[in-house]
């Protein structure tokens, strides 16, 4: 299975999903929920039925726009790692800016968000993933 490797962390690709890892050993899973709210946010995001693919795409989209858009770790795949509670807050911004930039990566939406290189942080994201 393949390993995305990014500057914080890493994603390993596993049959039920995928396992991020941290430097310090730490790691969070994540795996595919075969629920309604989840098949419809994979087809908004433009992955169709591979709920697999929107699940592991997602752990790495975290990792990604934290990385590129403010060169730190995703807040909420470190905070899970650790076992720590998650500040609601800063977990629906990363949340929506996981979300947003698939869409633009798979459903082709580009984000109306000015004063970032979208197109090349989709380049980029695409050299990552398989």
């Amino acid at each position: 299975m393949p390993t995305i490797h990014l500057r914080f962390c890493h994603v390993e690709y596993t049959d039920f999903g995928c396992v991020t890892r941290f430097p310090d050993g730490a790691e969070v899973s994540a795996w595919p929920h075969d629920m309604p709210h989840y098949h419809v946010i994979a087809h908004r995001t433009g992955y169709g039925d591979d709920l697999l693919a929107y699940c592991r795409e997602h752990e790495v989209a975290h990792a990604f726009v934290a990385q590129f858009l403010r060169n730190d770790c995703s807040y909420v795949l470190l905070a899970l790692a650790h076992g720590q509670k998650v500040n609601l807050g800063a977990a629906l911004y990363e949340e929506c800016m996981a979300q947003t930039f698939q869409r633009w990566v798979r459903a082709n939406e580009r984000p109306i968000i000015g004063g970032c290189d979208w197109d090349r942080a989709k380049r980029e994201f695409l050299a990552l993933v398989p």
